[in-house]
């Protein structure tokens, strides 16, 4: 007969795993994993994916690597699956001898197109050279890489609305280097998955000194965006929350936030817009503090921030007060928060995103990108 302490515990785990009218299923270890194909090495640091359903399948590509910083073994892995990750078949290893990040699916069309972009070798610094990409022709079959876009920039978000397959970028070396204003984050839509172009070519840069873009447009048209902020915009360090009328999506409209949602992931539920990112155990990013130097005070911000716990977490995106409103934490931990996400069917997801294990140590941010992480994988289901 079960005991009373168990069934204590069975509730307090189902309440853990419904949270504001939201649920989410115990985490399946995706990589390493035992279902990978033979020719898949995960190392010990398992971070940036993506996830996208195409023709019926489901592809997975994601960065692995000694560690989370730069270096010269990073290699991604493309993954296809028919049955949604019981298996796996294998589509592509990508090695370019130097760091490479944000491995990202576009479908355009018919087609699917993969892209990357490519840093150098110092792993104490943040130098994007040069976004790739590579266009699907079979199962394990792909076109050889070919630069895209703008050098010096990255391709950040890429995803196809009503139709229209769209991007954001941003160019600059400055994210964390201390107050650097200058980074321009682009909103960049394509026709044929190799050019890219603003989506208003009267304003091409949207915002400045952010860097991870993502966004999503409601019913009526109306865009809603989130930006990471550690570079400082001249303003402030805070990250922002945008919003941009229909018929003119090229023009933000920004807010600061306290919460800091970096690798945003925004997505549309029914007529709601929600954001999965990251959130800091430490409080609000920017402390209001104005007395040291734009430069010094950056540093001084983003070194607090390296030694804060972090978890992943979904937000609510208020579309009246543009104000995020955490629904709850994904089991996460130490480094954590790059999330791929498919619809399943109306009110269910399929949520793919990095960690370190969140049965372990509950790490900070900088110790948890020089241990083990893993990819996990989740349904998430709106009740």
């Amino acid at each position: 007969m079960m005991s009373k302490k168990f069934w204590m515990m069975a509730v307090l785990a189902f309440a853990a795993f419904n949270l504001n009218g939201v649920s989410y299923t115990p985490l399946v270890k995706v990589a390493p994993g035992p279902n990978l194909p033979a020719e898949v090495k995960p190392m010990r640091s398992n971070n940036n994916l993506d996830i996208v359903m195409f023709q019926g399948r489901l592809f997975f590509a994601f960065r692995t690597a000694p560690n989370h910083f730069a270096g010269t073994k990073v290699v991604h892995y493309i993954l296809s699956s028919s049955d949604l990750g019981k298996s796996w078949d294998f589509e592509a290893k990508v090695f370019m001898g130097s760091d490479m990040r944000e491995p990202r699916f576009l479908v355009v069309g018919d087609k699917l197109f993969y892209y990357n972009f490519q840093a150098g070798k110092n792993m104490f610094s943040f130098t994007p050279e040069h976004d790739w990409m590579m266009e699907r022709k079979a199962l394990g079959s792909w076109t050889a890489p070919k630069q895209v876009f703008k050098d010096k920039c990255v391709l950040w978000r890429t995803k196809t609305i009503a139709g229209t397959a769209y991007a954001t970028a941003y160019c600059g070396e400055g994210e964390y280097t201390g107050g650097n204003a200058g980074i321009q984050i682009y909103l960049l839509f394509t026709k044929d998955g190799y050019n890219f172009e603003p989506v208003d070519p009267k304003k091409p840069v949207i915002a400045t000194g952010g860097s991870e873009t993502d966004f999503e447009i409601d019913r009526a048209g109306n865009l809603y965006g989130v930006i990471r902020n550690e570079a400082g915009d001249g303003k402030s360090w805070a990250s922002k929350v945008c919003t941009a009328k229909a018929g003119d999506l090229a023009n933000w409209k920004c807010v600061d936030t306290e919460y800091k949602p970096d690798s945003p992931l925004v997505f549309q539920h029914k007529d709601e817009i929600y954001v999965i990112g990251r959130r800091s155990l430490g409080g609000a990013y920017d402390r209001g503090d104005r007395w040291l130097p734009n430069s010094t005070e950056s540093l001084y911000y983003l070194a607090r921030y390296w030694w804060t716990k972090k978890r992943t977490t979904l937000y609510r995106l208020d579309k009246a007060t543009l104000k995020l409103e955490p629904v709850l934490d994904f089991p996460s931990k130490g480094d954590t928060s790059f999330a791929g996400l498919v619809p399943l069917n109306e009110n269910q997801y399929l949520m793919y995103n990095y960690s370190s294990d969140p049965e372990g140590k509950d790490r900070v941010w900088m110790s948890g990108q020089l241990h083990q992480t893993n990819i996990y994988s989740t349904v998430i289901t709106f009740n």
